[in-house]
């Protein structure tokens, strides 16, 4: 069976643990063209079903940006962002 390995700068979301060894997925949703809505980042936490999703308005408001700012964050920029996230409604 042939191995296949993601290339991280074109993946469409990153894995990441945050401070206290708990598994993060992040990933960029929104920003469609001529609407008012804006790129978000959001945050989904891969071992405890109960932690609620959580997300943050990417300052660029363009899903390109975003994901490609995502795809070179380092993994202690994401913790940064996901501290300042708010909780999904």
């Amino acid at each position: 069976m042939k191995k296949t390995v993601t290339d991280p700068k074109k993946a469409l979301s990153r894995q990441f643990m945050d401070e206290g060894m708990i598994r993060w997925e992040a990933y960029v949703s929104g920003g469609q063209p001529n609407t008012d809505a804006a790129a978000r980042i959001y945050f989904v936490c891969l071992e405890d079903p109960f932690e609620r999703p959580r997300w943050v308005t990417h300052t660029s408001r363009s899903v390109a940006e975003a994901t490609r700012t995502l795809s070179e964050m380092t993994d202690t920029n994401l913790v940064a962002l996901l501290k300042g996230s708010q909780p999904l409604d």
